[in-house]
């Protein structure tokens, strides 16, 4: 027998024990996933985060509706009475529905961005309060490691801790106080 024949054994062997510990290791090892997407959706802090966000810019809301009712009866007034307006006076109106349209998409515009760019922030801010939650329901429980289920490839239903952190998550939510509701930052941007 020759030394390379011997080596060559002695790797196999040694690559078999070496798999042998591996697997007892990841035995023991207490491995679950998440899914943080559906945690996101039903944790009751992202649904008051989120109504919180849509009563910050209902007042901004209303006056994009007022400024399109206004046009509205402005086009209404011009199709009504344009058989009987000077051709100045239905000029004017037509300038103004022009202008005034042009005001609206901007205004609109500008208030769907800033929508975006705070539900954003709030939502950045709610995944990183999301991943210290997990973390902490994992610590509680002795888990070695918690994974997104969106990494992984498949994932026996058994792993799935998904609803018991939820559990967890409405356990701990802060609860309002009673006849209070939670105040509003002012809209960024213009009003």
């Amino acid at each position: 027998m020759s030394i390379a024949t011997v080596g060559k054994k002695f790797l196999w062997v040694f690559a078999v024990v070496g798999l042998g510990l591996a697997s007892n290791v990841y035995a023991d090892s207490k491995i679950a996933v998440v899914d943080f997407n559906r945690l996101l959706n039903e944790w009751v802090v992202t649904k008051t985060t989120m109504t919180t966000l849509q009563n910050e810019f209902i007042p901004r809301q209303r006056d994009l509706e007022a400024k399109e009712k206004d046009l509205k009866s402005k086009a209404d007034r011009l199709q009504r009475d344009s058989a009987v307006m000077s051709e100045t006076e239905k000029a004017g109106l037509q300038k103004e529905l022009a202008k005034g349209q042009r005001d609206l998409k901007s205004q609109a515009d500008a208030v769907s961005e800033d929508f975006e760019a705070r539900r954003n922030e709030e939502a950045g801010k709610l995944q990183g309060q999301l991943v210290g939650e997990v973390q902490n329901y994992a610590k509680a429980n002795s888990y070695d490691m918690v994974l997104s289920s969106n990494v992984a490839v498949y994932v026996k239903e058994s792993f799935d801790i998904t609803a018991q952190v939820l559990t967890y998550l409405q356990g701990r939510a802060p609860q309002p106080a009673a006849g209070k509701a939670p105040d509003a930052k002012p809209a960024p941007g213009k009003k």
